[in-house]
C-alpha cells in the first residue's frame, strides 16, 4: 500500500459505508488523488463498491485482507523462485558481501545463530549480545558450543569470558564492533553502531573467516592470561590436534627446555596452562 492508500483503507475501517468525497474529507487524501486511491484499492481486492447512488464504498475486513495478501504474495514467491531456478547461475562462493543498517545487522546475525550446527563465536558489546540472547540460548539448547568473549557485562551463555565493563564506560575509548563466527563457515564482522552501522561485512571466504576467528580466540587468551582464567573447554580442547602439533614442533625446536617434555607432549592443555601460569607469575613478579 502507498501512503494515501492504507490512510484510505484505515479511514474506511473506521467509517463504513463512505462516499469517495467523505473518504478525501476524513482520511485527508486529495480530492485530486483519492479516485485513483481507491481504483488501486478495488482493484487489490481492498474495498469493494456498494450499488448506491452516490457510489459508496466498503473495506474487506482486515483478516481477510491478511489472508489475500498472503496467498498473493506467497503465489509471486513461488512463481519467482521457479522462473528463477531456470536460469544458469554459478555464484562463486567465497565472497565478501556488504550488511547496511544496524537491524539488518542483527537479521543476518540471528540468522548466523539459528543456521549453527557446531559452534558459534562471537565476540561483541552487551547491547547486542542481549539482542540476539534467545537465539544463542536455543542455539547452546541444541547441543552448539557457544563462545563469546567481550569486555562487557554479557549473560552467561555457554562459556563466557568477560571484564565485565559498563558500555557506557567503554563507549569512551572505544565505537562497539561485533564478530560472529558461525562453525568456522561464515562470519560477520564490523561496527555495530546503532546510529550509523554502515561498515559491517557477511562473508564465507574461509581465510577471513579463519582470521577472525583467531582475533576471538586470542582476546580470549589474552583474559586467561591476565584473569587466571582457566579457558580451556571454550578454545584448546577445540584445537587439540593443531596444538598437539605444536607441542611436537616446540619439543624438537628446544629439546632442552624442560616445558616442551614428552610428559606435556601427550598433553597440549598442560603445556598452555604451564605457559599460563608462568605468564602470571612475571605480572606478580612486576
Amino acid at each position: 500500500f502507498t501512503q494515501y492508500e492504507a490512510r484510505a483503507y484505515i479511514t474506511l475501517l473506521r467509517n463504513h459505508p463512505a462516499t469517495r468525497y467523505e473518504l478525501s474529507k476524513l482520511s485527508g487524501v486529495p480530492r485530486s488523488a483519492i479516485y485513483d486511491v481507491i481504483h488501486r484499492l478495488e482493484s487489490q481486492g481492498a474495498v469493494n463498491a456498494l450499488a448506491t447512488k452516490p457510489e459508496k464504498y466498503i473495506p474487506l475486513p482486515p483478516d481477510k485482507l491478511m489472508d489475500l495478501l498472503e496467498s498473493r504474495y506467497q503465489s509471486k514467491v513461488r512463481e519467482l523462485r521457479t522462473q528463477l531456478s531456470e536460469i544458469d547461475l554459478t555464484i562463486e562462493m567465497g565472497h565478501l558481501w556488504n550488511i547496511t543498517g544496524y537491524d539488518n545487522l542483527i537479521l543476518k546475525c540471528r540468522e548466523l545463530i539459528n543456521q549453527a550446527r557446531r559452534e558459534i563465536y562471537l565476540s561483541g558489546w552487551r547491547r547486542e549480545i542481549l539482542k540476539l540472547e534467545n537465539e544463542l540460548r536455543h542455539a547452546a539448547e541444541r547441543g552448539v558450543k557457544v563462545v563469546m568473549f567481550s569486555f562487557t557485562r554479557i549473560p552467561q551463555i555457554g562459556h563466557v569470558f568477560s571484564y565485565g565493563l559498563e558500555e557506557e564506560d567503554l563507549a569512551r575509548v572505544w565505537d562497539p564492533k561485533i564478530i560472529l563466527v558461525r562453525d568456522m563457515e561464515e562470519l560477520v564482522m564490523g561496527d555495530s553502531n546503532l546510529a550509523h552501522s554502515r561498515k559491517v561485512a557477511w562473508t564465507d571466504n574461509r581465510a577471513i573467516v579463519e582470521i577472525a576467528a583467531n582475533h576471538v580466540v586470542l582476546d580470549i587468551t589474552l583474559f586467561g592470561l591476565r584473569m587466571g582464567a582457566d579457558i580451556g573447554e571454550a578454545v584448546i580442547e577445540r584445537r587439540s590436534g593443531e596444538l598437539e602439533e605444536l607441542a611436537r614442533l616446540l619439543s624438537e625446536k628446544y629439546p632442552d627446555n624442560p616445558w616442551f617434555n614428552s610428559q606435556l607432549l601427550n598433553n597440549p592443555k598442560a603445556l598452555f596452562e604451564q605457559l599460563a601460569d608462568q605468564e602470571r607469575g612475571n605480572a606478580r613478579d612486576k
